[in-house]
């Protein structure tokens, strides 16, 4: 889980933030736990907040890694939390995003499947062509293209390495009809006004 950014738009310190009485980060902790299923929490490379980080840590018993390396955005948050799990498959999903579902998680899962060995990736699609790449599986064989982009490229866009990756695209409304799955918190008056 991806929880790094500087989340200025919402006062800072982003996974921390407090929506419906809990922090943005538990609602897809929460989840990933009731469905025991390991993950790695990925924070900034300079803490968010100590004292959150270890009453976090404390909670949910899980991994906590950090970026290697500042600025690089969600394609370092990737890669760090890549180099810690031995798994084939990795669950990509954002901590701003409290409308996930356990149902979302496992019908996103249920696509390994039936992708082919040459899909790197499943990323959900949306009809207007729009992707969701932070809500999205990555095959554990994209992990040198990722490390190769992020020490040799200047484009950073999670968008440039699923280029690379073969795609299996899914359509969005499949994991959830409504879409509201995708719906992420940004601001201070979407904090106030959900």
């Amino acid at each position: 889980m991806l929880s790094g950014g500087k989340g200025e738009r919402i006062g800072g310190k982003k996974p921390f933030r407090i929506f419906n009485g809990k922090y943005l980060i538990n609602y897809p902790s929460d989840i990933l736990k009731s469905l025991n299923i390991p993950y790695v929490t990925v924070f900034a490379k300079n803490s968010i907040d100590l004292d959150k980080e270890k009453e976090y840590l404390n909670k949910y018993n899980c991994i906590i890694s950090f970026d290697l390396i500042e600025n690089k955005g969600p394609l370092m948050g990737i890669l760090c939390g890549m180099r810690v799990l031995n798994a084939e498959w990795f669950i990509v999903l954002p901590c701003d995003c409290p409308y996930i579902t356990k149902e979302s998680i496992i019908k996103l899962i249920s696509y390994i499947k039936i992708s082919k060995k040459d899909n790197l990736c499943i990323v959900p699609k949306h009809e207007n062509g729009f992707i969701e790449p932070l809500f999205a599986l990555y095959r554990r064989s994209s992990l040198h293209l990722l490390n190769k982009i992020l020490m040799e490229d200047n484009n950073l866009s999670l968008r440039y390495f699923i280029s690379y990756l073969n795609p299996f695209y899914i359509k969005a409304e499949n994991l959830d009809r409504s879409k509201k799955i995708f719906k992420n918190i940004n601001t201070i008056q979407e904090l106030k006004y959900e």
